[in-house]
């Protein structure tokens, strides 16, 4: 007998608009980012600066930690026109100044803020709009459509950017930056929908109390989900900045990008499939086959002193990360109630932005202070690691790599073992009738209620919206 063939549950014109506004300013965004970076750096030749704008960036989405509430109250097409709003004033006040000529260091820095306080909404806003938008049987696929963004950004960002900044300075950049922010403000005012309404939690308020309290209570693995994020957030910044040392120290400075792009493009082919399969069915599983192979990389890059294996190293380690992003994004959506998606996803984000500038300050100490003075001729590890790591550039970073995996491993080995998978990956419950693995086929344990639809479309049980800038 022929199978029956299903039809893939459509993302919309809607999501599509909204995701072309949003992926194109998040591409922005990273150009306008690495070309301010390096106009810093050489005005400055100081990279305490490129430290601060880090920090001053990431600081408010731990500081509006607080106001997220406002997020579940305010209706989030309204939020995320006002945060890419915010966020774009900083870059036009910082464009007008340079035209002007007088653009200063500290200008920059304090539009870095600017932009990070309208993001700080604007994020969690976009994400908890997903469900606006698309039917709850697209959420994984639409959620894995959102990680191409990022993904290209990474390749796009310093082959867009460098030669920007040397050719017509720090102007051009904050134009794109700008135009790519009026881009995606335009696309949401174009698009017109209504946040969905799940049904349970009808008592909250929108304070932080009654989230605090469902993550004591029914919420507890979406809980030890946001902590498990956390320590993978902070692994990831140790793993940065050690890719990127070894990459300088072993390819030169010109070639330092290249294992960065090449990550970057498997990311896009990951996020492809993704937006065209859906997320697996079990994602807890999936999770911990991604920290695996996120710890090989790392092994692989550290192995030699050798650039091909830097880049292969790279590619391996995040080529499932759109996975995990998009997994993790779809367990939010589906078990957590829908009038608290904003503090959630509000909350996601300051954990993971406020560790990262830590674990990049870390790591860069650890590499320079400890790890590489030991594996210099003579040092504390060298007689034990260098026979196996090698000697010479990028040694200490390597060492660091290698302490990463270990980590990483042992957090992999942990959620195979987890309460996580029962509370998550239960069989029979998202997978499809004939034992698939595409968790948009199927039922789902938490669908929206329905909700029309305001854009002329076909209506659908409900919908889902963009992605974070």
């Amino acid at each position: 007998m022929t199978p029956v063939a299903r039809d893939r549950p459509r993302l919309g014109g809607r999501f599509i608009t909204i995701w072309i506004g949003q992926t194109a300013s998040g591409i922005g965004s990273v150009v306008a980012a690495i070309g301010v970076a390096v106009h810093v750096f050489v005005e400055t030749g100081n990279a305490a600066w490129l430290g601060l704008l880090s920090a001053l960036t990431a600081a408010p989405f731990a500081l509006t930690g607080p106001l997220m509430g406002l997020v579940d109250r305010i209706p989030r097409r309204t939020t995320m026109i006002v945060g890419d709003a915010i966020a774009a004033s900083g870059s036009v006040v910082a464009l007008a100044l340079a035209i002007a000529g007088s653009l200063e260091v500290w200008h920059l820095a304090v539009a870095g803020f600017v932009g990070g306080l309208g993001s700080s909404f604007q994020f969690p806003a976009s994400q908890a709009a997903i469900p606006s938008l698309v039917a709850p049987e697209a959420l994984g696929r639409a959620n894995g459509l959102v990680q191409l963004g990022p993904a290209a950004g990474i390749v796009l960002g310093p082959v867009v950017a460098t030669p920007l900044i040397a050719w017509w300075g720090v102007e051009a950049v904050l134009i794109v930056d700008v135009i790519t922010f009026a881009i995606a403000i335009g696309t949401v005012i174009a698009v017109r929908f209504v946040d969905v309404d799940d049904g349970t939690a009808s008592d909250d308020t929108g304070r932080w109390g009654a989230v605090w309290t469902y993550l004591r209570g029914d919420g507890r693995p979406i809980a030890t989900l946001l902590l498990v994020m956390a320590v993978v957030n902070f692994c990831l910044a140790f793993f940065n900045i050690a890719l990127l040392t070894i990459a300088t120290e072993v390819g030169g400075v010109a070639r330092a990008g290249v294992p960065l792009g090449a990550a970057g493009l498997a990311m896009i082919a990951t996020s492809a499939v993704l937006g065209s399969r859906g997320v697996p069915a079990r994602p807890i599983r999936a999770f911990a086959i991604a920290l695996g192979g996120l710890a090989a990389g790392c092994l692989v890059a550290a192995s030699r002193p050798s650039f091909a294996l830097v880049v292969v190293g790279a590619v391996v380690a995040v080529v499932a990360v759109p996975v995990v992003q998009a997994g993790v994004a779809t367990l939010f959506h589906e078990h957590t109630p829908s009038r608290m998606h904003g503090r959630v996803f509000g909350l996601r984000s300051a954990i993971g932005r406020a560790l990262e500038p830590v674990g990049s300050v870390l790591a860069g100490v650890v590499i320079a202070r400890a790890a590489t003075p030991s594996m210099r001729d003579g040092g504390a590890l060298e007689p034990v690691l260098g026979p196996v790591l090698g000697t010479g550039a990028g040694r200490g970073a390597a060492v660091v790599l290698v302490a990463t995996a270990l980590a990483i491993a042992t957090l992999a080995a942990w959620l195979v073992a987890s309460s996580l998978r029962e509370a998550f990956d239960a069989p029979g419950v998202d997978g499809d009738a004939d034992g698939g693995t595409d968790r948009d086929v199927g039922p789902r344990r938490q669908a929206p209620a329905a909700a029309p639809d305001h854009a002329g479309a076909v209506p659908q049980a409900s919908w889902e919206a963009a992605a974070s800038r």
